[in-house]
């Protein structure tokens, strides 16, 4: 354990898990505006084949693989990849930035994709050291203060918020 913080393992993580199960209008064009389009740039600039897509056309990364060294978030046309620790495996996989939805115009992340962010906040009020905050109406963790117990990803409703470990989803 004392290695792992004086070197911390750092791994890219996509923040999209909608890919094919985000909606598209009538002339086929994905409706969310800030999800991976499996372009597969990011796919290209990884030197070390830790990339690939997975069945929903999300680009997905092998941790074990990854050397974290940013080639593929330089990449990303849509800037939806970042470097994390490798320790941090509570993640919300979601980028839409969009309301849950609106009212007026009857539409919003909710209507966009089945796996979308819509900012209800029952993550934030979940959390025990609040380390959740909802930024740009999509939850963002903060790392640094994140205890990986996952009381956020067990309430989310939407499947948005993940655990990497796998620990969580016995809690579902």
């Amino acid at each position: 354990m004392a290695i792992k913080r004086r070197f911390p393992i750092r791994v890219a993580t996509v923040y999209c898990s909608g890919g094919c199960r985000a909606k598209r209008d009538e002339k086929g064009i994905m409706l969310c505006r800030y999800g991976c389009v499996a372009c597969g740039a990011c796919m290209n600039a990884c030197r070390f084949g830790a990339i690939g897509m997975n069945e929903y056309g999300v680009a997905e990364v092998d941790e074990e693989k990854c050397i974290g060294c940013g080639a593929c978030a330089k990449a990303c046309p849509k800037k939806l990849i970042q470097i994390r620790l490798q320790d941090n495996s509570i993640l919300p996989l979601c980028s839409n930035r969009d309301k849950g939805y609106d009212l007026a115009t009857r539409i919003g992340a909710r209507t966009q994709c089945d796996v979308s962010c819509i900012a209800c906040g029952l993550c934030v009020r979940s959390c025990p050291v609040n380390a959740i905050q909802i930024q740009e109406q999509h939850a963002v963790i903060d790392q640094n203060t994140c205890l990986n117990c996952g009381m956020c990803a067990t309430v989310c409703p939407r499947h948005v918020i993940v655990d990497r470990r796998g620990i969580v989803a016995n809690c579902r």
